[in-house]
């Protein structure tokens, strides 16, 4: 929603930011896709488990009944899934921040984008340090440590992130009901 001249609200523009929200679309169906292939190139294993490891014991514990190689190809598929999905988080963030008639819920638009962003980036450390615990880089200890540290904010900014999107969807149907009643 925006303030005309006379400082009365109206309604979000139809077109507020079409390209977002065609964006969205594309971003969000390769988002589906990818994340599909993620999951079934991991043949039923769980990768979050391996996430939120946070120790080597227990990450040998999860991924004791399952072929490394395996593990390591829904890795691969996942870093294609983590550009979509980003992408998706941001475009639909963008759209949604004007979904809101100024304010807080238009100015923490912005941030929350940039928190898909960020989500990206902690999620990609996530996955090198997954690699890094299968492969035996280095014979470091640190590597189940540093995927849970990255996850769980990732998760959190994700989260955020989607709540965002459907508040604004909400913002934006509760526009269309607005306006179709002042035109009546």
């Amino acid at each position: 929603m925006s303030a005309d001249a006379a400082g009365s609200v109206q309604p979000p523009s139809q077109g507020a930011l079409p390209w977002a929200i065609r964006w969205w679309w594309v971003w969000a169906a390769l988002a589906l896709v990818t994340g599909a292939i993620t999951v079934a190139a991991a043949e039923g294993f769980n990768i979050v488990d391996l996430e939120l490891a946070g120790s080597i014991e227990r990450a040998d514990e999860v991924v004791a009944d399952t072929d490394a190689d395996t593990i390591r190809l829904a890795i691969y598929w996942d870093f294609v899934f983590i550009l979509c999905y980003a992408l998706a988080l941001w475009t639909g963030s963008q759209w949604a921040r004007h979904q809101f008639a100024g304010g807080t819920g238009s100015s923490i638009g912005t941030p929350i984008a940039s928190g898909a962003l960020a989500a990206a980036a902690l999620d990609i450390v996530e996955n090198v340090s997954m690699l890094g615990y299968l492969n035996g880089w280095g014979d470091w200890a640190g590597w189940a440590t540093v995927a849970r540290a990255t996850a769980i904010p990732k998760f959190l900014l994700v989260f955020v992130s989607i709540a965002y999107i459907l508040i604004g969807v909400a913002a934006w149907g509760l526009g269309l009901v607005a306006d179709r009643h002042r035109r009546r």
